[in-house]
This record gives C-alpha cells, sequence and structure tokens, in this order.
C-alpha cells in the first residue's frame, strides 16, 4: 500500500467516525463484554478514535496500523492513555505470539487489510477470544470508502466460518454491520 493510499484510508475512517459517533459509541457499549481481558489489538487503528471507548476493560490495547500518518495521530491522541501501546506493523502480519489476545477489534478497516488476513487474526486470538468487525455496509451511503472497496457481511462470515471461527452476534446500524466471532 503506498503512502497516499494509506493517507486516504487514514481520512476516511477519521471522517466517517466523526459523522455517526453516537451510534459507534452505542455499538461499543453493546459489545463491551466481548472487548475485555488482558490483552487486546485494535487493528487498523487509525487516529485511535476508537482506542478511546474499546481500552477500559482491557489491561494492555495494542494499536496497529500501517500508516505513519495514523501512528504519528495515535501517539498524539494517545498519549494520555497508559494501557495503550502504538505499534506500526507491516500488511503481512501482525507482531504477536500465537494465541495471546483476548480480542481483536476493527473498524472500518477489514475491508483495507490483505486477502486471507483473516487467518493471522485468528493466529493472534487466544481460544475462547473474540474477532469484532465493524465496518461499512456494501451500499451508497453519503461517506466511506468507495463501494468497489467495501465487503458484504455473508462474505466476512464465509471468511471467517472457513477459519473456524464461529459468528455469536450480528447487529445492524444505520451505515454500517457488527459482527462478533469467538475461536473455539
Amino acid at each position: 500500500m503506498s503512502k497516499k493510499e494509506a493517507g486516504n484510508i487514514y481520512k476516511h475512517h477519521f471522517n466517517a467516525f466523526r459523522i455517526i459517533e453516537k451510534e459507534f459509541v452505542k455499538v461499543i457499549e453493546d459489545n463491551r463484554k466481548y472487548l475485555s481481558g488482558n490483552k487486546g489489538v485494535d487493528l487498523g487503528a487509525g487516529g485511535g478514535s476508537f482506542a478511546k471507548l474499546i481500552s477500559t476493560n482491557v489491561k494492555t490495547l495494542y494499536c496497529v496500523d500501517v500508516s505513519e500518518e495514523a501512528i504519528s495521530a495515535m501517539q498524539k491522541n494517545l498519549s494520555d492513555m497508559k494501557n495503550i501501546e502504538v505499534t506500526k506493523v507491516s500488511s503481512n502480519s501482525l507482531p504477536f505470539e500465537n494465541n495471546t489476545m483476548n480480542f481483536v477489534f476493527t473498524a472500518n478497516s477489514f475491508h483495507d487489510l490483505p486477502i486471507g488476513y483473516e487467518s493471522e487474526i485468528k493466529r493472534v486470538l487466544k481460544d475462547g477470544g473474540y474477532y469484532i468487525d465493524l465496518d461499512w455496509k456494501k451500499e451508497n451511503t453519503v461517506s466511506g470508502p468507495p463501494l468497489s472497496i467495501r465487503l458484504l457481511e455473508e462474505d466476512v462470515i464465509s471468511k471467517f466460518k472457513r477459519q473456524g471461527l464461529a459468528l455469536i452476534k450480528q447487529q445492524t446500524i444505520d451505515t454500517h454491520y457488527v459482527l462478533v466471532f469467538q475461536k473455539n
């Protein structure tokens, strides 16, 4: 991914958050029990907007992104959060040991990950751990990424079921869907 592409992705994530922030806060509260434990990952964390919401019930939250712009923004925006570690990652893998995370969370970013990345998410999750995907519906909306890169809920569900993760919750809000999977 080029720096320009990464920057554009970061900008559409940040703008999307500001537009429907109240709905996102409610989604996080509705799914708080899946966002807890010793360690969690905010994958594709952008500027860290969601990190502040999801860090309250986890001992250490790793906020990761491939974009230098996002890393800089997180370092500034999250500097007062003592349980958050900001980490730049490659687009190929996560820098965590197998079976170590209580959860992995993506907000408006799973559609940006390389094909097959669901196996990397599964690899870092503990048995019983959760993957929570909050992403844009594949329909025209006023803001958000191009329709061509958005994923249908059914396609995401299929990808994770092939990895052996069970869909345990499905929720929709205005322009987004929420999928919660559990690693057995």
